[in-house]
């Protein structure tokens, strides 16, 4: 694949402005850097590639063009459902040039789940498990082949991720409607404060009005906050989401050998009692968070070399 290599610029000149993508089901957040320094950050609406060319990736577009106080010189993104060098990738690459202003050669993007890895790993170094709105365990080896196992999709599984928090907790409020009766208790609290109520019609239209996940994923806080108030069918959830990333973890050791294990992603901080669970399920595993957009716009200013489009 070829690479994609900035175009020198005069020392004399500031440097240009890099926009980082860390996109996904939950929400898109973007960082924008000038050499070094950080000028602005932000979250704007999800995005993924699927919702490209959609009502709602235009959208998600739009959001994340408005909120940059200055539009970039060069982009990199890390797009969920997206493969580096494919027909798709050019497609999508493609869409934010347009969006932004830009020649597609200033645009680079690449899957969301490469672009986590190399933020935490180099290749071949280590196992990483991505618990966001979806769930997978991801390796690269030295040779730049992927190794998985999950990341299928909400419809599959993503197990331990924030969308299949939120449809335990739906399930939950659901089964009481199914007895005649509201849910009661602080898992049916919190969810409560997040839909607007827990009749059927509430609930319906809070989870069939979005597109994908994201509905599912926003009720992944709900469920640690009401673990955190000592109700009994969030901390199950909890323990079950625990157990599922651990034993994607497992998987691809299974493949990659005794790797170093760390853990990341947004539904990893919905309550600080699910790290402790996973890591009594998966002894050895690092908890680490770290900027994925940021690694995404040193990408993107040519700080990393990276072969993709």
């Amino acid at each position: 694949m070829p690479c994609h290599t900035p175009p020198a610029f005069s020392p004399s000149l500031p440097p240009p402005l890099a926009l980082g993508l860390d996109a996904g089901g939950s929400g898109t957040q973007w960082v924008l850097l000038r050499g070094p320094q950080r000028v602005a950050a932000g979250t704007t609406l999800p995005l993924t590639a699927a919702l490209l060319g959609t009502p709602a990736g235009e959208a998600a577009l739009r959001s994340l063009r408005d909120a940059l106080p200055a539009l970039p010189g060069r982009v990199h993104a890390g797009l969920p459902g997206l493969s580096a060098g494919s027909a798709q990738a050019e497609t999508a690459r493609a869409h934010l040039a347009l969006s932004l202003g830009l020649p597609p050669q200033q645009v680079s993007v690449e899957g969301d789940l490469d672009l986590a890895y190399r933020a935490h790993f180099a290749p071949g170094e280590g196992i990483l498990i991505y618990a966001g709105t979806g769930s997978i365990a991801y390796h690269v080896t030295a040779n730049g082949d992927p190794w998985r196992a999950g990341g299928r999709g909400y419809r599959i599984g993503d197990d331990g991720a924030g969308a299949s928090l939120g449809r335990g907790a739906l399930r939950h409020v659901t089964d009481a409607l199914d007895f005649g009766h509201e849910a009661s208790g602080p898992l049916a609290e919190e969810v409560a404060a997040i839909t607007g109520g827990l009749d059927w019609d509430t609930l319906r239209a809070f989870v069939y009005a979005a597109p994908g996940a994201s509905a599912l994923a926003r009720l992944a806080p709900a469920v640690g906050r009401a673990a955190d108030r000592g109700d009994a069918a969030a901390l199950k959830l909890l323990r079950e989401a625990a157990a599922s990333l651990a034993e994607l973890g497992r998987r691809v050791q299974v493949r990659a050998g005794d790797l170093p294990l760390r853990a990341t992603g947004g539904a990893l901080r919905v309550s600080p009692l699910f790290p402790e669970l996973l890591r009594e399920r998966l002894p050895g595993v690092v908890i680490e968070w770290r900027d994925h957009a940021e690694a995404a716009a040193r990408v993107a200013q040519g700080r990393e070399h990276v072969s993709l489009l």
